[in-house]
């Protein structure tokens, strides 16, 4: 595992009017991960054939079954933030959680 992902999730806060409201993004947690190598194919933008591993990286990080990963969750790596869009947990071999995720438009 050789690089640092931060996760963030938002959460309701009250307004002044006792009205709740959605928040901003709230870091959650940090750990390390490994970005995997994705095949050309399956990264490639089928209108321009060009890939970006920047735009669409996938992440694998540590099992930790008390820290489940919830899907509406961001991540923050090398200054970017990315949607997670999907989540294999190994429930099975309790080894490692891989992450799909795409990047959010705007930072």
């Amino acid at each position: 595992m050789t690089e640092r992902i931060e996760f963030f999730g938002s959460k309701e806060v009250q307004n002044k009017y006792g009205v709740m409201v959605p928040g901003t993004d709230t870091p959650l947690f940090s750990c390390w991960a490994e970005v995997l190598n994705t095949p050309i194919r399956e990264f490639k933008d089928a209108t321009t054939k060009v890939g970006n591993r920047k735009e669409s990286p996938n992440f694998a990080i540590k099992f930790e079954p008390q820290r489940l990963i919830d899907s509406s969750w961001k991540v923050k790596w090398r200054g970017n933030i990315y949607q997670i869009t999907g989540i294999d947990e190994d429930f099975d071999k309790r080894d490692l959680t891989k992450l799909e995720c795409k990047a959010v438009d705007g930072k």
